[in-house]
């Protein structure tokens, strides 16, 4: 009896190929309204061109005021270069000196990059108020991103 390997295009469609993951505990902050990169970041190669990807941000952070000003972190998530999906504009209520907590802000996005070369994607930030401050990764805090390539 001869068995042979089992392959990606062997798997039905749905199926999970593979699992990527990536970690930040490095502290970054903002005082800028300009997007900046936030440290998070995975890379996958998919084995065919067909399949999707999965991608899954779980990022803590939080937010000051700076005085009488209202303020709010904006994210977004990029496939290289490219913006792909905003997923927190969150205008907080923080009027004091102090950071206000967000517990994580995240995102699920499903994409088709339609490759089988390596595929780096990353979050963004950046401070809704010029005047007041965003920090995510606070205290050596992790965040994470999993990619999971999933059968075309």
């Amino acid at each position: 009896l001869e068995v042979s390997a089992i392959t990606a295009t062997d798997l039905p469609a749905g199926s999970v190929i593979q699992v990527v993951q990536g970690t930040t505990s490095t502290s970054v902050s903002s005082s800028s309204t300009t997007y900046a990169d936030t440290g998070l970041t995975a890379t996958i190669t998919p084995t065919s061109a067909n399949s999707k990807i999965l991608v899954v941000v779980a990022q803590n952070g939080g937010f000051k005021g700076n005085g009488n000003i209202n303020n709010g972190i904006a994210a977004k998530l990029l496939r290289g270069a490219t913006s792909i999906s905003s997923f927190a504009e969150y205008a907080g209520w923080s009027y004091t000196t102090t950071y206000n907590y967000m517990e994580t802000i995240g995102t699920t996005y499903l994409d088709s990059p339609a490759t089988t070369s390596a595929t780096a994607y990353k979050t963004q930030f950046r401070n809704m108020v010029a005047a007041g401050e965003v920090t995510l990764q606070r205290q050596s805090m992790t965040s994470t991103i999993t990619l999971m390539e999933i059968a075309g």
